[in-house]
């Protein structure tokens, strides 16, 4: 009967020892699965059709009421919008902006708003919105839309969009004399574009909050007035009133979404306008049809995840998303032939006009907030889309490598009599060995791991990550004459130098290497699926990265080569975090500069990536951008570990023993862990 009972004999033992000696292959597996699951996510098969959940969005699809009579209204607007930007080149003319909304009836204000910069020693910049609201006649005002437009000014490098606001103040005309508004109307127009959208925002929440002067670097004010609750919005960015598409963004700060009916609600309505729009719309002559549906659908895939990583928003549509609030950007491009629609030059911005209309006349019907239909999604083309139940499974693919891998070097850690035989064969193999360990060890006998080493050197690690997000901002380190490049720069650098040189430094007992990786290995998995959840493009391209590095990582000696843990060593080196972002922004820089030397190319991408973490460390602390975060406080700590686990330093186990010169007689077995338990 004692063998039926004997542990080391059992089943599931048995099973535990075959999936460890083939851990890699099992992993691999996990992952290839993982990626075939992606790939084939771009098949219409693994995808589905765009609908609308919301039948209460029906009523803007009804015939519209906007004329002619608006159209020449917005180009009348245009036309002194553009005297008035010769006597404001490098500000906003505020004075006419309210002038014009007073004169179409709304109730209208300014916000003003200031910026203590992080790297400006501190420098201040003040701002200023303008917005007017339309009050609900039907109703009291508990709910309200936002129409809003940024404000370019002459002087701004970028493209010129200012026909987004004599086509706002149009509408705002339109609306003024309708009496079927159920909910309240703000039109906004916003300077510096997404601080002065963030301003307003963080205005109207959390106006009544008094900011810490010392910590709080945007100080909102306080708005004259608000509507009621938000229930959706839209921006508007136009660069002309002759159109030729119209791109609908839908990326909002940290990856966010706005509700997937909100999108298919513009598709359809600007298709009834005969407006040519969509996810990423490019103009006729770049469009290829050459490409086969699939390779299409896997462009719009990939395309989608790369802006949605970053985390930056692609309008001012996306700082609404962190309150809950539906928003997307309408970007209208401008016609290159100039040809009117239909021929009459006074009926070229009527189309968009419609369209607006019956997007706020469909918002307006809403009876409660978008809930009905997916707010996690992928856009496949404009009539296409994957849900998270469908993309997930990829990201889970790829985590569980992490778990199983976790379990099985948990459950084969190594015992006392293990860590004793390994140390005495390595010190016979090297010279003619001084200290005799114990030769009656019992087969199984238990091993102390060092949990606490193994604890205080995780909080090591924990602790350069949180130094990356506390010291570039200290005010000792202002004062230090860098910019705010060099000066992030240098201390990511200095940061991850040190923890490059931990593991030489500090050498964990024995044991304690075992331990770290199960720690690591719990700890990368459980990071990643934080960060799929909260932001699944930037999730599932870590995991991709990473995982193959996870894979190879082995702290036995025994059971790798030389050349091989070499090849991981280099592999966790190149994987830096610092480097990965160096590489991106080296392609991207190489993509947009082809004719240049790749000396040039080089030296570009390096300054290039020396701003991008500046400016991740400033949307980090003013719009709660989290990339930075995840950068620094997690994945540089991830890869101080998967170092530490690359190099594989160990002590010797005999170091922990106190073996005398000449050999001792065997101790009994409870001496013995008592001994090691000292130790």
């Amino acid at each position: 009967m004692g063998l039926l009972s004997d542990p080391s004999i059992s089943t599931q033992s048995k099973l535990v020892d075959g999936l460890a000696r083939h851990v890699r292959k099992v992993c691999l597996v996990l992952y290839v699965a993982g990626v075939v699951w992606f790939f084939c996510l771009a098949l219409p098969e693994f995808n589905h059709g765009t609908y609308l959940s919301e039948n209460a969005l029906s009523p803007g699809l009804v015939y519209p009421e906007i004329r002619v009579d608006a159209n020449r209204l917005a180009i009348q607007l245009l036309e002194e919008l553009h005297r008035e930007r010769t006597n404001h080149v490098s500000t906003t003319p505020h004075a006419w902006i309210a002038a014009k909304m007073n004169e179409f009836g709304l109730e209208t204000h300014t916000h003003n708003y200031t910026l203590r910069y992080p790297f400006g020693g501190g420098k201040e910049y003040h701002g200023k919105n303008v917005y007017g609201i339309l009050r609900a006649p039907r109703i009291a005002s508990t709910e309200g839309i936002v129409f809003t437009a940024p404000y370019r000014a002459a002087s701004s490098v970028h493209t010129d969009i200012s026909p987004s606001v004599p086509l706002l103040l149009a509408f705002a005309d339109f609306a003024r004399r309708k009496n079927y508004w159920a909910k309240d109307l703000i039109f906004l127009v916003t300077e510096q574009e997404q601080l002065g959208m963030q301003a307003w925002l963080e205005a109207y929440h959390d106006g009544d909050r008094v900011p810490d002067a010392n910590r709080s670097y945007l100080r909102p004010g306080n708005l004259p007035a608000r509507a009621g609750s938000l229930q959706a919005a839209l921006n508007i960015e136009v660069q002309d009133l002759e159109i030729d598409y119209v791109d609908v963004r839908i990326e909002g700060l940290n990856g966010k979404l706005p509700n997937l009916d909100m999108f298919n609600l513009v598709q359809r309505i600007m298709a009834r306008e005969g407006i040519a729009s969509g996810y990423k719309q490019a103009p006729r002559k770049k469009r290829r049809h050459s490409q086969s549906v699939y390779e299409q659908n896997l462009r719009g895939m990939l395309s989608m995840l790369a802006s949605q990583a970053s985390g930056v928003p692609t309008g001012n549509h996306g700082l609404f998303h962190r309150y809950r609030i539906d928003a997307l950007t309408i970007a209208a491009a401008r016609r290159q032939t100039h040809a009117t629609l239909k021929g009459n030059p006074g009926s070229a911005a009527v189309p968009l006009l419609k369209a607006i209309e019956g997007i706020s006349r469909s918002l307006n019907n809403l009876l409660e907030r978008f809930h009905q239909s997916f707010f996690f999604y992928v856009i496949v083309n404009n009539d296409r889309y994957i849900s998270i139940g469908d993309y997930m499974p990829a990201l889970v693919a790829l985590v569980a490598c992490a778990f199983v891998k976790a379990y099985l070097k948990w459950a084969t850690l190594p015992s006392a009599s293990e860590m004793e035989a390994a140390a005495a064969a390595a010190s016979a193999a090297g010279a003619e060995k001084k200290l005799s360990p114990p030769v009656d060890a019992e087969p199984d006998e238990p091993f102390d791991l060092p949990y606490g080493s193994v604890l205080i050197y995780l909080v090591a690690t924990l602790a350069i990550g949180y130094l990356c997000n506390v010291l570039p901002l200290q005010q000792y380190f202002l004062e230090i004459p860098m910019g705010a490049a060099p000066l992030t720069t240098s201390v990511l650098s200095f940061l991850s130098l040190i923890g490059f040189l931990l593991p030489f430094v500090v050498v964990l007992p024995p044991g304690g290497l075992e331990l770290l990786h199960v720690a690591f290995l719990l700890i990368y998995g459980c990071a990643l699926i934080a960060i799929g959840l909260l932001n699944f493009a930037l999730g599932f391209f870590v995991a991709v990265l990473t995982v193959p590095l996870v894979i190879s990582l082995e702290t036995s000696e025994e059971n790798s080569n030389t050349s091989f843990r070499n090849s991981v060593r280099l592999l966790t080196l190149i994987l830096n975090p610092m480097m990965i972002v160096y590489v991106i922004v080296l392609a991207m820089t190489f993509y947009q500069f082809p004719e240049l030397p790749m000396q040039k190319i080089m030296l570009r991408a390096a300054t290039a990536a020396m701003d991008a973490s500046a400016y991740g460390l400033i949307d980090s602390v003013i719009y709660g951008n989290f990339l930075y975060f995840v950068v620094s406080t997690v994945l540089l700590p991830l890869w101080i570990l998967c170092w530490t686990l690359a190099l594989s330093k160990r002590r010797d186990f005999a170091d922990y023993l106190d073996f005398d010169e000449t050999p001792s007689p065997p101790s009994p077995p409870s001496q013995r862990q008592a001994k090691l338990k000292k130790n």
